[in-house]
Parts: structure tokens; C-alpha cells; sequence
């Protein structure tokens, strides 16, 4: 209580009480008792309407610290490696819900559960909703995706990549389920099928040489060169045209031209004549029109032979030249 004392004084020589009156004798005596009185009554009033302390501790429950959120964020990343959850939800009830879901779809080991429970949270239509939307999705998630599906209040959005149409089909089928599961629930599908990788080296290489062996075997039906010689026939000429428009055809593509001989003769010699069979080759096939930076030969001499030596018409084949592609 606050009192405050009012001193009210008279000079008895400049004021006497004569001058002063009955009356207003009276009033100065019911205006010192109000002034000793009112302030009484304001401390009352004053600490009744003094504001509270801006300055407030809260103290956490338990050991674990708590989350505030004001609305529901859910997501499951779903991919070849598991299903990773993440995000909050209202009640430890819903976290079990999309646990269970997301072990039944592909086993508790390749799980990972991050959800929080958050506070702040009321309990409300949407929020359930959501929750039951991407339960949903989960059960049905395709394979062969790598997608993000995130459950707000009203809305499950799902982005990422599928490895095909089928795929993607699925998680298109997969949306209408989880639709149907929780009614007015908008969902996004932002996921894409991307374009197949440029074709490496070597499949290029392959399909190439899927018409290089349709001409090698021509070349294995003809005879190519006369016994010693090194000079191309003309049926070998003939086939060898063909080799330019194959280069045009595949442009990254490379041909080795490799000569063989029969066994007549020494190994070295067969070899030296091997070397120069090839040679002969990729120069009748340069002169064609063809670039030589993507031509190369090499000799094998007589050791990969296609028939037998013992018969003429076998040495005739083995005296051939092969196209590979690289």
C-alpha cells in the first residue's frame, strides 16, 4: 500500500482563521482526509492493472525436447534402396501407421524412420487425411521409382523419376488409390520419365558390327586373294565398297581389318603376308572414299583359321580378311 501525506499550511499571522470561515475551515479538513484516503485506494487499482514480466520461462517436459509445427509435413522417399520417412505428424498413432506401411511394402531392414511428433498440431480432418493418403501410397508404391511423396493438409505431391512408362503408370495408379483412400485430397504428380542415356562406345560398336559380320561373311564366300598374293580380287573389291557407307552410317565407329593367311609356307612368312593382305585392303578401301584415321589393320597370319588346310577349298577361305568394329 502507497500512502502519500499532504501537508496544508495556514499562516496564522497572513491567514487568520477569522478571515477563513466556518466553511472554508470545513472544506480543507475533508480534502486532507481525501488526499490520505484516495491513494489508498489507487494502490489497489494500480497493482490490480500493472502489466505482467514480457519475460516468461517455459521448461521443457522430460529429457526430450518438443517440436511446434502448424501444419502436417509428411514425406516418404521411396526408391531402389528402401523407403526413408521423414517429416512430422500429429500423434505417435499416425507414425505407427506409416511405419507399418512402409515395412509391409518392402521390409522393416530397408525402412528408416526420421517422423517426429510435433506439437501444436490439432486434430483435424485434413491433417487425418493426409496421413491416410500417404499410407495409402506406400502400399501400392511401384517399382523401379525414385520419388519423393510428401503429404501436407489436403494435398500428397509426389516428384521424382521413373525408370520407364510402366513405372510411371504405377505411380499414377498409385496416386488414384491414395485419392480414393482419403477423399478430396488434391494430389500433384510431378514425376518424369527421363530420356535413355546416350549409347556408349561399345553398343555402338556392336550394332555396327552386327552388319560388319553380314559382310564378313560374304568375305568368307569368296576368294579374296590368289595363293601368295596380296593383291585383292575382284569379287573382294566388290564387297570392300560397301565399307565406306558403313563408316557414314555409324560415324563414331572405327574398323580394324585383320589378314589371315592359310598354312602354306613359314609362320613369318604367313605373317608378313597377313600384314600386307590387311594393307591392300584399307588401301583399295581408302581410294573408295573412306577416312583412314578410322581404319586400322593388323595381321594374324595363319593362326585363327575358319576351315581346314588339308583341302583347297578350306586354304581358300582361310585366306580371307575380317572386319571388326570398335
Amino acid at each position: 500500500m502507497r500512502k502519500v501525506c499532504l501537508t496544508v499550511g495556514i499562516d496564522a499571522f497572513n491567514a487568520p482563521l477569522t478571515r477563513l470561515g466556518p466553511l472554508s475551515l470545513l472544506a480543507l479538513l475533508v480534502l486532507g482526509i481525501s488526499v490520505v484516503a484516495v491513494p489508498a485506494l489507487m494502490s489497489d487499482d494500480d497493482a490490480a492493472n500493472t502489466p505482467p514480466s514480457s519475460t516468461s520461462t517455459t521448461q521443457a517436459e522430460g529429457s526430450e525436447s518438443t517440436v511446434q509445427i502448424s501444419a502436417l509435413l509428411a514425406t516418404a522417399r521411396i526408391s531402389a534402396e528402401g523407403i526413408v520417412l521423414d517429416g512430422f505428424v500429429n500423434t505417435e498413432g499416425q507414425r505407427d501407421v506409416l511405419v507399418d506401411a512402409a515395412r509391409r511394402r518392402v521390409g522393416p531392414a530397408k525402412v528408416e524412420d526420421n517422423l517426429q511428433v510435433a506439437t501444436g498440431l490439432a486434430t483435424s480432418q485434413g491433417r487425418d487425411d493426409g496421413v491416410v493418403a500417404l499410407q495409402s501410397f506406400i502400399g501400392v508404391a511401384p517399382d523401379g521409382v525414385t520419388i519423393a511423396v510428401t503429404s501436407t493438409e489436403g494435398q500428397l505431391e509426389v516428384s521424382g523419376e521413373a525408370s520407364s512408362d510402366e513405372a510411371a503408370a504405377g505411380v499414377e495408379r498409385a496416386l488414384d488409390t491414395a485419392s480414393a483412400a482419403a477423399e478430396g485430397t488434391t494430389v500433384v504428380n510431378d514425376v518424369v520419365v527421363p530420356p535413355p542415356p546416350p549409347p556408349t562406345q561399345e553398343e555402338l560398336a556392336a550394332v555396327a558390327q552386327v552388319e560388319l559380320d553380314a559382310l564378313n561373311a560374304s568375305l568368307a564366300a569368296e576368294v579374296l586373294f590368289a595363293t601368295s598374293s596380296n593383291e585383292p580380287t575382284d569379287e573382294f573389291k566388290v564387297l570392300l565398297d560397301q565399307v565406306p557407307a558403313m563408316l557414314t552410317r555409324h560415324p563414331s565407329v572405327t574398323i580394324e581389318i585383320v589378314g589371315h593367311t592359310d598354312d602354306r609356307g613359314s609362320a613369318e612368312g604367313n605373317q608378313k603376308l597377313s600384314e600386307e593382305r590387311a594393307t591392300a585392303a584399307l588401301d583399295y578401301v581408302v581410294s573408295s572414299g573412306a577416312d583412314p584415321a578410322r581404319l586400322s589393320v593388323r595381321g594374324a597370319g595363319e593362326a585363327e583359321p575358319i576351315d581346314t588346310n588339308t583341302t583347297r577349298d578350306g586354304r581358300a577361305r582361310n585366306r580371307r580378311v575380317e572386319l571388326n568394329a570398335s
